[in-house]
């Protein structure tokens, strides 16, 4: 099971996977919103069908007909409630035994383990942005950044980034 979040620059790296794999064999359930869902159809219509291997999958995400699917903020936080359940359910009853979850579908980690799925990441993100990312606890206890995460420092983020990455051994 392949598990995007529900964003043009995420839906499509992660169809791109789902190819890849599906091109050896690998059957892949792509979970996708209902929202997004039909934009895909759209532009696969045009682009030429589905491989065979690929299964595409709908999950509901919290937002109603009328809702602006472009207030990420109220998106990003009703979207666990809303796909939760469905979504461990779906792995439950087809016996899903891995699924690759976007990194910024981190809560969905923890639906599928407890579903009984292994679970793998996966980061669209370029590696600056995923390693500036994963230590943004670090720099905020070091004081490089702020609790709103407002830069303390005159580096560039990246500089700064890669400086708490790096150990230096002063002996």
């Amino acid at each position: 099971m392949v598990l995007p979040f529900p964003a043009q620059g995420h839906v499509i790296p992660l169809m791109e996977l789902s190819r890849k794999l599906a091109g050896h064999g690998v059957e892949v359930d792509f979970v996708n919103t209902e929202f997004n869902h039909d934009l895909v159809m759209e532009a696969m219509a045009e682009k030429g069908a589905i491989p065979d291997g690929i299964h595409m999958l709908t999950v509901p995400d919290g937002l109603g007909p009328g809702d602006d699917h472009a207030d990420i903020g109220k998106f990003v936080k009703d979207l666990p409630a809303a796909m939760s359940g469905r979504l461990e359910e779906m792995i439950r009853s087809r016996k899903i035994k891995w699924v690759i979850v976007d990194v910024s579908m981190s809560w969905a980690l923890q639906v599928a383990t407890t579903a009984g799925a292994r679970v793998a990441s996966f980061s669209t993100y370029s590696a600056a942005v995923f390693a500036l990312r994963m230590n943004l606890p670090k720099l905020i206890q070091d004081g490089v950044l702020d609790e709103s995460g407002k830069n303390k420092s005159n580096m560039s983020m990246a500089l700064v980034t890669l400086l708490h990455m790096i150990k230096v051994d002063k002996d």
